[in-house]
């Protein structure tokens, strides 16, 4: 996060210079001016359903050119009315730095690239087949420094289907093992994280009551 240096002489020209909200430190000066020390929230991009279409567009190579003519618009977008949705789309994109244009052709961007892997980590989602007998067990133990990571990560695990077993472990029937796995790097706490079969729970009954399963085929 960068950080700007201000020095201006009367309060009100600070507040419509910079909103103070934006602020995290004022020092002043010997001087009879202020020194401002700054830093500034760092942005976070929100892009639309059009916005991410053009994201995996570019990134699968299926729009690499900046012209909207045929042949090189996808045929989903060739009538009009798609075409200027992803005219304006594409213009979106390339303003918040997602896209970069050389000449007609068009490429991801660092953050662009960076994007596109965070919108294909959060739209993992685990494929619930018919069960083995199997349950699948992800245990955990990630340090305080990363609690904004550890809540997500166990949201996400209760929003895939996971059910609590104990503190910090969690049980479905279903096999994740890439899934989570890559979840978890994403988030960078693979190294706190463990996942475990087995075929027998201390609660079984239960669990499978839970995930209205018949386990009595299994014995």
């Amino acid at each position: 996060m960068s950080t700007c240096f201000y020095f201006l002489t009367v309060n009100n020209i600070i507040h419509k210079v910079l909103p103070k909200q934006n602020f995290v430190k004022v020092i002043y000066s010997t001087r009879s001016d202020w020194s401002l020390i700054v830093k500034r929230k760092k942005r976070k991009i929100y892009i639309g359903k059009n916005e991410k279409e053009i994201l995996r567009m570019v990134g699968a190579g299926l729009l690499v050119s900046a012209s909207f003519a045929a042949p090189n618009l996808p045929q989903a977008f060739r009538d009009s009315n798609k075409k200027y949705t992803l005219q304006r789309s594409f213009h979106n994109v390339y303003d918040k730095n997602l896209i970069l244009l050389s000449g007609e052709k068009v490429y991801l961007s660092k953050r662009g690239r960076e994007m596109l892997e965070k919108m294909e980590v959060e739209e993992i989602d685990i494929q619930k087949e018919e069960w083995d007998g199997i349950w699948r067990i992800v245990s955990y133990d990630i340090p305080n420094e990363l609690k904004k990571e550890r809540d997500y990560f166990r949201k996400r695990l209760r929003e895939w289907g996971f059910k609590d077993l104990q503190k910090s472990m969690l049980v479905i029937p279903y096999e994740c093992k890439e899934e989570v796995a890559i979840f978890a790097q994403s988030l960078g706490i693979s190294p706190y994280v463990i996942y475990l079969v087995t075929d027998k729970l201390p609660m079984q009954k239960k669990m499978e009551k839970a995930f209205s399963l018949d386990g009595s085929r299994f014995k």
